[in-house]
């Protein structure tokens, strides 16, 4: 059932095409199943991109569920070619990948005037030059009248440089922009009407945890304050302490200081790496247990390579103060520590910190059971059973609430320490054994027998600390609590499995973000159908999906509970989401009111040249002499790319600029521009990684072999430095490990090759209809047929051992060879011809000279009298006896 605002969403699409930008957790993916539904019969094709396998197996469920007429269908490379375009004809819901759909879209094995509309999911990460961008160009030039719709819920995205919404509107061919923030009036109408009873709990932080928080934040600010200082000419606004706890700072960074990474100094780029791993410490605080945390600040310090190349920081009274706080709570005070010396060794106490947010649950679940008790006993019609759904983000979290809700925080937090200090005791038992064989030389073969009995014994002992026992024990554990678990009705369960929940468990817990699956709270609720949620881990998206929940069961009793350690970073990183999707959407209603969108977007114009291809050919040339009028006839332009090239963004603008693209399987070459030029491309990192394993000098071998200009293309990033390598990494001399050094081999040993330099993908299209203008056609029959692995050079004319053997006599180059190589049936023959025969072949008297007295110098390994440097009749070979 569809809430008020879900069904005038719904009603707008199916008008209008459009992009819809919906607040995270406000149902997106239930309209999107709304809209399959309409569409879920053999009388309709609609195509499903950028869906996640997630996204694919949640809308497979629902519809299955809602029992329509034809069930989606998934089409990826398990999927023949032949078979593919039979699963086209019969119609319905195909969730096809990208690559497999360009492909298909320019072999015209998709009947496109057949599709009756695009449904892109995920529209934020749609770039201007990506496949999916694409793949709309290539629908709306064959098909004027299918839908096109758009949807995202990362409103957040959107504002992240210039006029982004417009962008990724332009690459979706759509002019209409609909908005759903939460503090939309028809939204806010719906979800309040039925609201659940929420209470927020706020889980006050202990002193420790208070002095963990301030010595990371302390840290935090000395390292941007030194990042500031050491780079005053770079724009760093964005690295604030409020932008460093949310999630996208990492991204948020690299976009800045990727273009001038290489400018850097090595401190700067420390200082990030430093930041990076204080954010984590500082999430990892209100995440993790007090022993988890210790872990985390002990190996920092204790790691050598850490400690010396950190920025600084690790040197600090602060970072002092961080540590003397975590192992406080994991192994308590000192003064407590001396009075229960004896306790504790005998592991009858433990004084680490219980995590605040335990005994919060615990008085939680009591309380659950007391209001169903007292209402149980006032309404005898009350179910008897009172499911409860306790969220948590991550399944370490999980299992560890388990462990507490059957055994009790002692047990658990005992566990966590004997593995904090297992390779502590093992380093001891080692040192105990090693000083009993030095002292005890005459050791027995029973007493060695009895040091492997206690060793056993010490290692059942060490297995059992890591939760790595021998399979006896752990059977008895599984057992166990398996029994625990059904007697106080708790179950662990994921978003696959939570349709076994059964029905006398009360208490069931979902770990949320596992594999990135976001549907995992939506499944649970519909199948559970829990009366109490507890909100672990808080997220914004998990707050709106319970409201949904209710809303659509108005009659329902349904109360959630909400943790949250107050005046923490979590909390602050709650309400900087909430924030920044507020300011977000207000941009985007500012941007959307000042938008000017022309009429031709949408690509349904005939005329639209938006979606049509180039008016002139690349093989064409306009002239002044004819007014820029062009021939009637003119030869379509085509290219030929090999598959695996369309992961980039060159095949796409190479169409754009009004070249045919023909997707084949290259085993030679990239890409096909005329019947002499194949094209190898090599990004920078490919380039370095294929000069190390020796395939590029293969790959240059068979382009030789087999057409007349091979071509290397390095591609460099546009957002990176046009530059192969730093000013202070030239070398003066040849190394074999310099990658000038290689490239200048290669170019000696391939006289034919030809290097260009492109630094985007747009200046090498440029570059490949330049280099097609004036020349004929490739073949792709002709392409396909050249494989890397054939002994036939391209006429299929010569042996290519001998001819590359030729090659390398003194005087021989490639406009001489073939007066060799058609005169000489093989190199035994070469070497009996006499100098005057020689002559006669090469019509060269010198060069005859240079080859016979190569081929008839007797070879002396011992020092002899010095050759006369007339012997040598060319100029060449007079320097080169002058220099010996």
């Amino acid at each position: 059932m569809l809430l008020e605002y879900e069904k005038q969403i719904f009603a707008d699409l199916l008008e209008h095409d459009g992009l819809l930008v919906l607040a995270r957790g406000l149902g997106i993916y239930r309209i999107i199943e709304a809209l399959m539904k309409a569409f879920c019969h053999p009388a309709s094709l609609v195509l499903v991109l950028n869906a996640s396998v997630y996204e694919e197996e949640y809308y497979f469920e629902r519809l299955q569920l809602a029992g329509v007429e034809q069930m989606p269908k998934v089409i990826n490379s398990e999927i023949s070619r032949d078979e593919r375009v039979g699963v086209y004809m019969k119609g319905g819901v195909l969730f096809v990948s990208n690559r497999i759909l360009v492909m298909d879209l320019l072999t015209e094995k998709i009947p496109c005037h057949l599709v009756t509309g695009i449904i892109v999911c995920n529209a934020h990460r749609v770039k201007e030059a990506g496949l999916e961008a694409f793949i709309l160009r290539l629908f709306r030039q064959k098909n004027k009248d299918g839908f096109i719709k758009a949807f995202s819920d990362h409103p957040v995205t959107f504002i992240d440089g210039y006029c982004q919404a417009e962008k990724v509107m332009r690459a979706l061919f759509l002019r209409k922009l609909f908005l759903y923030p939460r503090f939309q009036a028809s939204v806010k109408d719906a979800l309040e009407r039925s609201q659940p009873e929420v209470i927020e709990l706020g889980v006050p932080c202990s002193p420790a945890m208070k002095g963990c928080q301030m010595a990371l934040l302390e840290l935090i600010n000395l390292c941007i304050k030194e990042l500031k200082l050491c780079n005053p000419t770079l724009d760093l606004e964005s690295v604030t302490y409020e932008n460093l706890i949310s999630t996208a700072f990492d991204a948020t960074v690299r976009i800045q200081l990727d273009p001038m990474w290489h400018q850097l100094t090595s401190k700067t780029k420390q200082l990030i790496a430093d930041l990076k791993t204080l954010r984590e410490l500082l999430r990892s605080l209100t995440h993790y247990d007090c022993v988890t945390f210790y872990s985390m600040v002990r190996s920092i310090k204790s790691n050598e390579k850490k400690f010396l190349d950190n920025a600084g920081w690790l040197y600090t009274d602060a970072a002092d103060k961080l540590y003397m706080f975590a192992k406080e709570r994991a192994h308590g005070k000192i003064e407590e520590q001396a009075k229960n010396l004896s306790r504790i060794k005998d592991k009858k106490m433990v004084l680490s910190e219980r995590n605040p947010k335990w005994e919060a649950l615990t008085e939680v679940l009591k309380e659950i059971s007391d209001t169903e008790e007292t209402l149980r006993s006032g309404d005898q019609k009350h179910s008897s059973v009172a499911r409860v759904l306790v969220a948590v983000d991550s399944q370490s979290t999980c299992s560890q609430l388990k462990d507490y809700i059957l055994h009790g925080a002692t047990k658990v937090l005992s566990g966590l320490l004997a593995r904090l200090d297992e390779p502590k005791q093992r380093d001891e038992s080692n040192g105990n054994e090693n000083s009993e064989e030095d002292g005890d030389q005459t050791s027995t073969k029973p007493s060695k027998g009895k040091r492997q009995k206690t060793a056993e014994n010490q290692t059942t002992l060490t297995q059992l600390a890591r939760g790595e026992t021998t399979s006896k024990t752990i059977c008895k554990e599984e057992i166990c609590d398996d029994k625990v678990m059904e007697d106080r009705g708790l179950q662990v369960v994921d978003s696959a499995s939570c349709a076994s929940v059964l029905t006398n468990q009360q208490t069931a817990l979902l770990a949320l973000r596992i594999n990135n699956d976001q549907n995992a709270l939506i499944r649970a609720l519909d199948v559970i159908q829990p009366r109490y949620v507890i909100l672990f881990d808080t997220d914004i998206s998990y707050i709106r999906q319970l409201e949904i929940f209710k809303a659509c069961r108005p009659g329902v009793q349904f109360r959630v509970y909400i943790m949250m350690f107050t005046g923490s970073s979590e909390e602050q990183r709650f309400l900087t989401s909430i924030r920044k999707e507020k300011v977000a959407f207000e941009e985007l209603i500012r941007q959307k009111a000042a938008m000017i969108i022309p009429e031709d977007r949408d690509g349904k114009i005939v005329e639209d040249q938006n979606a049509q291809h180039a008016a002139v050919a690349a093989n064409q040339t306009v002239t002044s002499r004819k007014g820029g009028l062009q021939p009637k006839e003119s030869q379509d332009s085509k290219v030929i790319v090999d598959m695996r090239e369309f992961r980039s963004d060159l095949p796409f603008l190479i169409h754009k600029l009004g070249v045919g693209l023909e997707p084949v399987t290259l085993e030679v070459g990239d890409y096909i521009l005329t019947q002499d030029i194949c094209v190898e491309r090599k990004s920078v990192s490919d380039l370095i990684g294929s000069l190390n394993n020796g395939r590029l000098y293969n790959q240059c071998v068979a382009m030789s072999r087999y057409y007349k200009r091979p071509v290397l293309l390095i591609e460099f990033d546009p957002t990176k430095p046009f530059a192969l390598q730093k000013n202070f990494n030239l070398q003066q001399e040849i190394s074999i490990n310099d990658v000038q050094s290689r490239l200048a081999l290669l170019t000696l040993h391939f006289p034919k090759l030809r290097i260009l330099w492109c630094q985007s993908s747009h200046s090498t299209a440029d570059l490949f209809v330049n280099l097609k203008k004036g020349s004929t056609e490739p073949a792709v029959d002709k392409a396909m047929t050249v494989t890397s692995t054939e002994d036939i050079i391209r006429d299929a004319k010569y042996n290519i051992a001998a001819h590359d053997l030729l090659m390398k006599l003194p005087c021989v180059t490639t406009k001489n060879v073939s007066l060799l190589a058609d005169n000489v049936n093989s190199i035994q023959d070469l070497c009996r011809l006499s100098q005057k025969d020689l002559e006669n072949t090469m019509s060269n008297k010198q060069y005859a000279q240079s080859i016979n007295l190569f081929l008839n110098t007797e070879y002396t390994p011992e020092k002899s009298e010095p050759v006369r440097v007339d012997q040598y009749p060319t100029k060449q070979s007079r320097k080169i006896a002058k220099r010996k």
